[in-house]
């Protein structure tokens, strides 16, 4: 038993089964597949969570029945995925992990357009894409329930030590398990009784065809946050159904759900959410479910805390997901004291927003997620260089972590007296705080490897040639100029970072009427907009997009939505900002033409699309010097493209 964390090392028996610890690596989608197929790259994508120390590393979701076909999912339910589940169990179980497949079916869910030949329990369209099912009947439920076990039985002789059923998110369990979503007057409906029947009839399906010492875990929420939905009291009451009929060997609680099309974020809690949020509601599930062991999920960044939930009895396990996208190694690194050398979840969901636009996911702070260097130990330089880094932002500092670790030697520029660029800054708005724990971690990497610094002043062709670089990453970051028609420095205009860093370094309420143009559409926007909100009487969002937060993953924006609206702040969208004189502010509305005037304004600031600085590429390549740009440098990006190229750019040395 580990001595700072024994309730997190302490093994487990569930089923006949132990469990090296209470670490689970919980189902997190990726994109890493082959069409319906387990591809070599998720095989190695789960192997490195078990080679990092999870004692439960559970697939991403498996499709159950040919009803849930879809080509990013992996059809359990066909003998043609056999070899490829083979594959992840014995790459798993080699790592001394066991491994779960979780079986899924999304029913009515959808993310993107309406389905046309979804099926669910009842005729009530899915509150993110309006997909209406088609009205599964007795029997075809009843063949769902052999599908479900069907599944599950292949996956046992594919040599997994068990499932895990996913009745949680909105998807097709759910939708039978909710009164929002189950309006059948059968046996299938009316109360928890019948709402839990489907559930319980896949458990014991399972259970007969696989047998007593096969794990069967099942995730559903204990508050969906939709209105007369699950709250809590109802899930409490659907546990006692299903845990005195079929009880599973765990319950883990996820929340959120479709239904409403603004409760799915609640599975994601993010940087904007205090850890562990959900305590409260697994305490409550504890009552209910008896001797059923509870898995803790949610925003669990650090050891610490995980050791906490499991001290006080909140949970029996932890399950990971973010966190061992960020590290694969956190349980390694926690049992071996080295807790603080973990690099931190910032729970910024740009790895959800990769997989919902359509791409293999990734990690703002692990560049290596889904490679086949991912949790791997540095792979050593063969000729050690001298690298100079100009700019301290994530780029520059993944760069010079990058390049450092691998044994050059890495000089590292910076215009600022701290390292960060912007990504400080954003690290200072309301709910940015972790993006303050990615910049430490890689600090702290930097200066363990040797990194010299120099920071304070901005970089010329002389100061970078004074290095006698072999090698050159351009990380500068980008500007942000003014919109069409404020170009005037003198005028009353101002970009938005230097307004946030004014109100932040002088935090007195200023009161008035602040008025943001939104031309860029980033996160750190909108974070923005909450800190204007914290100074001013009221603060108008203007963009000349129908929308705002389009770009921004589906869980970010939902977020923003949320929080603009609880601090009141005003959306005008389709508008152009065309003159501001003697504080009276014009918009264009940007379809119609029509002008309308915005009065009494103290503070018109702006974010524009950022223009690169890479000012210096050009001397430096006529100097004869090896340069590469990455980051905002190069055109500007998010945090996580950031990161990756200046991985890329230290591997290229």
């Amino acid at each position: 038993m580990d001595a700072a964390f024994p309730h997190l090392f302490a093994p487990l028996t569930l089923a006949g089964r132990t469990l090296r610890n209470r670490i689970g690596f919980a189902a997190l989608s990726t994109r890493y597949g082959d069409p319906y197929r387990i591809s070599e790259r998720q095989v190695a994508h789960l192997a490195a969570r078990a080679a990092g120390g999870a004692a439960l590393v559970v697939t991403e979701a498996l499709a159950a029945a040919p009803s849930a076909a879809t080509p990013v999912r992996v059809s359990a339910f066909e003998e043609a995925a056999l070899p490829g589940l083979s594959r992840v169990a014995e790459a798993v179980s080699a790592q001394g992990a066991l491994p779960v497949g979780q079986l899924w079916h999304g029913g009515s869910a959808h993310h993107g357009p309406r389905g046309l030949d979804a099926v669910g329990a009842s005729a009530v369209p899915d509150g993110m894409s309006w997909t209406v099912p088609r009205i599964l009947s007795d029997a075809e439920i009843a063949g769902l329930v052999e599908d479900y076990a069907s599944s599950a039985e292949r996956l046992l002789r594919a040599g997994f030590a068990g499932v895990e059923v996913s009745a949680a998110h909105g998807f097709l369990p759910l939708q039978f398990l909710s009164p929002v979503t189950n309006r059948r007057p059968d046996r299938w409906g009316g109360d928890a009784a019948g709402r839990s029947l489907f559930v319980r009839e896949i458990l014991r399906a399972i259970r007969s065809r696989c047998g007593a010492g096969f794990l069967i875990g099942l995730k559903l929420p204990a508050d969906d946050g939709v209105p007369g939905s699950i709250d809590v009291t109802e899930a409490q009451r659907l546990v006692r159904h299903i845990v005195a009929d079929v009880p599973p060997d765990w319950l883990c609680f996820s929340q959120g759900s479709h239904s409403n099309g603004w409760a799915l974020h609640l599975h994601a809690p993010d940087m904007h959410d205090p850890v562990a949020p959900y305590r409260a509601l697994w305490r409550a599930m504890r009552q209910a479910a008896g001797p059923v062991a509870i898995a803790a999920i949610g925003r669990i960044q650090a050891p610490h805390i995980a050791e906490d939930i499991l001290a006080s009895g909140d949970a029996d396990l932890v399950m990971l997901a973010r966190p061992l996208l960020a590290d694969p190694n956190w349980p390694a690194k926690a049992a071996a004291g080295r807790a603080a050398s973990i690099t931190p979840c910032i729970g910024c969901n740009a790895c959800w927003g990769e997989i919902h636009r359509g791409v293999a996911t990734g990690c703002s702070v692990n560049p290596h997620a889904g490679s086949p260097r991912d949790g791997k130990p540095v792979e050593r330089a063969a000729q050690p260089k001298r690298v100079t880094v100009v700019g301290a932002g994530m780029a520059g500092l993944q760069a010079a972590v990058g390049a450092a670790e691998r044994g050059h030697h890495v000089t590292l520029i910076g215009a600022a007296p701290a390292p960060g660029g912007a990504a400080a800054l954003h690290a200072r708005l309301p709910g940015c705080a972790d993006i303050a724990r990615a910049i430490a971690h890689l600090m702290a990497r930097a200066q363990a490897s040797g990194v010299t610094w120099r920071l304070g002043a901005a970089a010329d062709l002389a100061s970078i040639r004074d290095t006698d670089p072999d090698s050159v990453i351009l990380a500068t970051g980008a500007a942000m100029p003014p919109p069409p028609g404020f170009e005037d420095p003198a005028g009353a205009a101002q970009n938005i970072r230097a307004a946030a860093a004014a109100l932040l370094d002088n935090p007195a309420r200023r009161g008035g009427l602040a008025v943001l143009l939104d031309l860029d559409a980033t996160p750190a926007t909108y974070d923005a907009a909450e800190l204007l909100a914290s100074h001013f009487d009221r603060v108008t969002l203007v963009t000349p997009r129908d929308a705002i937060a389009r770009d921004s993953p589906l869980l970010v924006a939902q977020g923003v939505h949320k929080r603009l609206a609880a601090k009141g702040v005003t959306l005008l969208a389709c508008r152009d900002a065309v003159s501001l004189r003697d504080s009276v502010l014009t918009l264009r509305h940007a379809l119609t033409g029509a002008e309308e005037r915005i009065a009494g304004v103290d503070l018109f600031t702006y974010a524009t699309s950022r223009v690169p600085r890479d000012d210096l590429a050009g001397p430096l390549r006529a100097a004869g010097l090896a340069v590469r740009l990455v980051g905002d440098a190069l055109a500007p990006r998010l945090m996580l493209s950031a990161v990756r190229e200046g991985q890329a750019a230290a591997d290229s040395v």
